[in-house]
């Protein structure tokens, strides 16, 4: 009777857990719309298709999953990643932001947002309000991510 008791159990918690995780997969909302196609295509002089979207794991456990958008170059085949995060508060958005930053060091602090740096890994991540995004291109110049990141900025 206490092996079933605690089978019971066991299956309890694992069912519970199991249905506390994020899923991962396609995305409820277009969040990809605020970095179009044609948008690349002007700051990077490639065409690009239009986005694959999935969700995007939560940085740390109990936070809202995010939207990840991968856009593929039709020529050189360069790839340009864009996510994006929506906190419940512009202060968890902030303190999650200034977190990760010492996981992605600042190479550079362009002024886009309410605070934004470059790592050195080609990417520019940007904070605004509750909205935490990333945007990273293996091809692009410092100058064509600041353009990417302002653009999307403008659409917040």
């Amino acid at each position: 009777m206490k092996t079933k008791l605690l089978a019971a159990v066991v299956v309890r918690f694992a069912f519970t857990f199991w249905l506390s995780q994020p899923t991962y997969g396609a995305p409820t909302d277009d969040v990809c719309s605020l970095r179009p196609a044609s948008q690349l295509e002007k700051t990077l002089r490639e065409s690009f298709g239009g986005p694959q979207k999935l969700k995007a794991p939560p940085a740390y456990r109990g936070q809202p999953v995010g939207t990840h958008c991968t856009y593929t170059a039709e020529k050189k085949r360069e790839i340009v990643v864009f996510i994006v995060y929506t906190d419940p508060s512009a202060a968890e958005a902030k303190e999650t932001f200034d977190k990760l930053s010492a996981w992605f060091p600042a190479k550079s602090k362009p002024s886009v947002g309410d605070s934004a740096y470059t790592d050195s890994r080609k990417a520019i991540h940007v904070l605004k309000g509750e909205v935490r995004d990333f945007i990273a291109a293996d091809d692009a110049s410092e100058k064509q991510l600041l353009e990417l990141a302002t653009a999307v900025t403008g659409r917040l």
